[in-house]
């Protein structure tokens, strides 16, 4: 395991030690259709797909070099003008029940609970404000929640939730994150290939954005939510193990005729920077609050309590320290922003980068980080230092691709 200690670590490598350790049932499927893989929370995800073999060169650098650089392109297009299908196994998912389970999320979040068959982005928080963890939450009947976090949180968000547990037993959670898996379908064509797959309606009216259904299939009912990780019309269907391969074959025979595509997580890595979508523990973690996060619109102050309430009506009236924010750099380079990277607005050091990568929807280099609330104004001149190298970057409006969420409410 000491193999590596002193080598230099490339962005996107995949450490070989250990694995495979957790995998979904398709891993031997995708696996011959051309999938490489990395461990995410020890989960084998794909990273990019090469169908014909024709990737040779597996080098890799700190420069935008890699030789599937192109096949993750085509995967992006696929996702943005066509159809997708991913398996994502590893989500942490929890099954949250009991007559007391409504008070008990409302008060270990500050975001406002969604109505019954609604699902929202939600986050808890430490008693200074800070963000402890996030949680897609499904409120699926009157007493019963479905939360759902990353693979990589499964023990941090179990220990989160039993420990705000009421002591009166009016509450019970149940880990199912080993028994379902999940396939993400996405783009423009989702509708019309899911639309093959089930006789559940998936019109705007019966299955709108942001809410969550069963949906019957052949393969048995299918817990469905109308959100993604990319920014398309897209659903993710989370279903249990022993349904996962023939749900995905019934999937990819309707789509042949649409053009579908598998792709990896290395394609949804950017995409989801078109939209700032932040992932945990890089762009959000216990040193920033959610207004430092710039997601003001998941804080609901009016709510009589909840874990850090007091925190945030301080910095509400005080203001945030920070602001999270998009930026593409002005000239291309040959490199990505990487995550720790200093922000600078001349040579004062005034943010930090979470996440950076290259656009191929936008095609531009793309970071997202944290900088002084001064600077966080759409068109703010700043620069990133990018191994070594001052780049100028501009503070782009939030989200960078499809302002108005239409693609994602078609």
């Amino acid at each position: 395991m000491y193999q590596h200690e002193y080598a230099m670590g490339f962005p996107f490598q995949e450490w070989p030690v250990g694995r495979p350790a957790y995998t979904s049932p398709l891993y031997e499927q995708l696996k011959a259709k051309g999938a490489h893989f990395g461990a995410r929370g020890g989960w084998e995800r794909p990273t990019w797909f090469d169908p014909e073999g024709v990737i040779t060169d597996h080098s890799l650098s700190f420069f935008r070099k890699n030789a599937w650089r192109p096949l993750v392109a085509e995967e992006c297009a696929a996702a943005r003008n066509g159809v997708a299908v991913l398996d994502l196994p590893g989500f942490t998912k929890i099954e949250i029940k009991g007559p007391g389970a409504q008070a008990y999320l409302d008060h270990l979040l500050c975001t406002k609970l969604p109505k019954v068959g609604r699902m929202t982005l939600a986050y808890a928080l430490l008693p200074d404000g800070k963000v402890l963890s996030e949680f897609t939450v499904a409120h699926l009947a009157e007493d019963h929640f479905y939360a759902v976090g990353a693979a990589s949180a499964e023990w941090h968000d179990l220990d989160v939730l039993e420990h705000a547990l009421p002591t009166d037993g009016s509450v019970t959670l149940t880990n199912v994150s080993a028994d379902f898996g999940s396939l993400i379908v996405v783009g423009p064509r989702a509708r019309e290939v899911l639309s093959q797959v089930t006789s559940t309606p998936l019109d705007n009216a019966s299955f709108p954005w942001l809410s969550v259904r069963d949906i019957d299939t052949a393969v048995g009912p299918v817990r469905t939510l109308r959100v993604n990780y990319v920014g398309e019309l897209g659903w993710e269907l989370h279903a249990a193990n022993d349904q996962i391969v023939a749900l995905y074959n019934a999937i990819w025979a309707a789509g042949e005729q649409y053009g579908i595509r598998d792709f990896g997580i290395y394609a949804v890595d950017s995409l989801r920077l078109d939209k700032c979508y932040r992932g945990w523990k890089g762009d959000l973690e216990i040193g920033f609050s959610p207004f430092d996060a710039s997601l003001d619109r998941f804080v609901d102050l009016t709510k009589p309590d909840f874990v850090g309430k007091d925190a945030l009506v301080a910095e509400k009236a005080n203001g945030s320290a920070w602001r999270f924010v998009p930026l593409t750099l002005d000239e291309d380079g040959d490199a990505d922003a990487p995550f720790c990277a200093s922000i600078f607005a001349g040579d004062e050091r005034v943010g930090i980068v979470t996440s950076g990568g290259w656009s191929f929807t936008l095609n531009k280099s793309v970071a997202l980080g944290y900088v002084r609330p001064q600077y966080e104004a759409a068109g703010t001149k700043l620069q990133i230092e990018i191994y070594g190298e001052v780049c100028n970057a501009t503070v782009g409006a939030e989200p960078l691709y499809d302002p108005k969420n239409e693609r994602l409410r078609a």
